[in-house]
């Protein structure tokens, strides 16, 4: 991941390893080639690497839960026939 300017500063003095964050930016490849060996038993080789090109970071709060999912149709279909929720097999 790639942050410039003053995003990159504010990444930098608040985000610490292991911290969740959502990335939205731009994916950008970039291509070189390398030459390994001297001489006539030289080898170039084609690398490409991927980066993240961020246009916002946001630190996500592992701390908060997320909402419980809403009843699918087979629950409340259950549930309106009399049979507790609890009790269904899946």
């Amino acid at each position: 991941m790639v942050a410039w300017n003053s995003l990159g500063e504010r990444v930098a003095a608040s985000l610490r390893q292991g911290d969740h964050v959502l990335v939205e930016g731009t994916l950008v490849s970039s291509s070189y080639e390398r030459e390994y060996g001297k001489g006539k038993k030289a080898t170039t080789v084609k690398h490409t690497v991927w980066q993240i090109r961020a246009d916002s970071i946001r630190k996500l709060n592992r701390a908060e839960k997320e909402p419980e999912a809403i009843a699918s149709g087979s629950h409340a279909t259950v549930e309106s026939q009399g049979t507790p929720a609890q009790d269904v097999p899946f």
